[in-house]
């Protein structure tokens, strides 16, 4: 092979290889980006506010003895049902009776002194009339039988009182209930003032929850709410409840007590049991939109958002309003309009012109709509 004819060869191949590395295959396009979107809707959206609130009994009480002692007897258990002026405990009656025999004798005591000065009056009296005595030793007469009539008066109060203490080391039924609780044993030192047993009367429940000072302030007497009961894990049916009473006072400093009264029977209902208490929250008027929606801009009041049109991404700026809505959202005066489809989810991952799809959501994460 000449020269030549070897050098037409090489730079027809060199040409191929150049025309082979220059062309390029055109990349596929992107599939469309799956985002979660909320449609902007119109009218007044009703929230709610859920809190823990407990059952208990609209009459109940604890029971314990005014004195200390030994407990002797204890005649009822838990799950026992009383009627009303029923003994359910003692004490250790001997002290008291020791206390009422010497408040007894006590007496006696003081109303013969009583008699004795009494009868010493009256011969003062007597001899006075006659000029026998001074009037000095009648007035000591008359002092000394004051002092007798007082110190009687003091006996008859301190009987009284014996007798009642051996009234008191009995614990007795208020009302007709069934006992719920029993705190101790018997035989055993108790104080006074301790409870031994609580009672509940009747079927008559009602609901007490602890609720913000910012929600206790828009509530009053007689609005209704309603309890979601909890029963073998699932959830029942909702009870419906109208608030009785709130209080003027503040616990822990932030925390109003609030009483609920459940309309119709509740047979189900034990008390002490926890239910969410479910009250209508701040109606939500206008526009909004969940804040992890919004990117916040530069200038104060404003941000953005991503808004799906024709399956592609649009940036759109808008006003916001103040405050913070229940829910995380924040109200938004300009920029949006009923009908717009807001991207609520990834909005700082996304940019403008991207194709996009709305994603349908199978659960009901923040922002979704059911």
């Amino acid at each position: 092979m000449s020269s030549s004819t070897f050098t037409v060869a090489a730079a027809a191949l060199l040409a191929a290889m150049i025309s082979g590395c220059a062309r390029t295959s055109t990349p596929a396009p992107a599939p469309p980006r799956p985002v979660k979107v909320e449609a902007i809707g119109s009218g007044t959206a009703l929230l709610t506010e859920s809190f823990i609130g407990t059952v208990r009994a609209r009459q109940r009480s604890e029971l314990g003895f005014e004195s200390s002692g030994r407990i002797s007897a204890i005649l009822v258990d838990v799950g026992d049902r009383v009627r009303s002026g029923q003994v359910l405990a003692r004490l250790d009656e001997a002290p008291a009776l020791r206390r009422l025999e010497k408040a007894e004798a006590d007496r006696v005591a003081a109303a013969a002194a009583l008699t004795e000065r009494a009868t010493q009056l009256r011969q003062n009296e007597s001899l006075a009339k006659d000029g026998i005595v001074s009037p000095v030793t009648l007035e000591s007469a008359q002092t000394q039988h004051r002092i007798a009539h007082s110190q009687l008066q003091a006996a008859e109060a301190a009987l009284a009182l014996a007798r009642r203490d051996l009234t008191l080391s009995r614990i007795t039924a208020p009302f007709d209930g069934v006992i719920v609780a029993r705190n101790v044993q018997p035989y055993s030192d108790i104080s006074a003032g301790l409870p031994v047993f609580q009672i509940e009367a009747g079927q008559a429940l009602e609901v007490v929850a602890m609720l913000p000072e910012a929600v206790a302030a828009r509530m009053s007497p007689g609005q209704s709410a309603r309890a979601a009961v909890s029963q073998s894990g699932q959830v029942g049916a909702a009870l419906p409840l109208k608030l009785e009473r709130i209080s003027s006072r503040n616990d822990s400093g932030s925390l109003v007590q609030a009483i609920f009264r459940i309309d119709g029977a509740a047979p189900t209902l034990r008390s002490g049991a926890m239910v969410s208490l479910e009250l209508p929250g701040v109606a939500n008027r206008g526009v909004s939109v969940p804040a992890a929606a919004l990117l916040l801009d530069a200038a104060p009041g404003r941000g953005k958002v991503f808004v799906l049109e024709q399956s592609q991404l649009v940036e759109r700026s808008v006003q916001l309003g103040a405050g913070l809505l229940p829910d995380g959202r924040i109200p938004v005066i300009s920029g949006l309009k009923v009908g717009d489809h807001v991207v609520v989810a990834g909005a700082a991952f996304l940019s403008e012109g991207q194709a996009a799809v709305a994603h349908a959501s199978t659960t009901l994460l923040h922002g979704a709509q059911p």
